[in-house]
């Protein structure tokens, strides 16, 4: 797999999408707002505890009917995790996740898209309909935290 710079400038986020639609309810418009601002890839139960500072009367069946809807309309992605939870993503690009076993922080990394369906391409034939990739291991701060804790267990 390879990370191309040139992904970044393609990255689409749900924000172009949400100019491109009509009119929306104010729960929407506040739950679309959240998830594309966010700083990460948050769970629908943390994109209901943001919501409810605006919103103290939604219901998270309220949230979770409208990120389905949302995932359904492309403005964003699931990505189940491989303990079975899901968070959502607002960039709907080809892209994998970079996620610390750790802290459980998630970071996008972009592929070489043309390079991917290439290989796809050439395995067969093989007609992709969805990927979710994902890479687990430990982040910088995680990293350097266990390097600390063993080096100060020799000293």
């Amino acid at each position: 797999m390879i990370i191309n710079k040139q992904s970044l400038s393609k990255k689409v986020s749900c924000k172009q999408n949400m100019a491109d639609r009509g009119r929306n309810t104010v729960q929407r418009d506040v739950i679309e707002r959240v998830v594309c601002t966010a700083w990460d890839h948050p769970t629908a139960d943390a994109v209901y505890q943001r919501v409810k500072d605006e919103l103290p009367y939604i219901s998270l069946a309220t949230v979770y009917r409208i990120l389905r809807k949302m995932v359904a309309e492309g403005v964003i992605q699931e990505v189940t995790m491989q303990n079975g939870a899901s968070v959502f993503d607002k960039t709907t690009v080809m892209h994998a996740h970079l996620v610390c076993k750790q802290c459980g922080a998630i970071e996008d990394v972009f592929l070489d898209e043309k390079s991917f369906m290439a290989s796809i391409k050439s395995n067969g034939g093989f007609k992709l309909q969805n990927a979710q990739i994902t890479f687990d291991g430990l982040c910088t701060k995680c990293a350097d935290k266990t390097a600390l804790c063993k080096a100060s267990q020799r000293g």
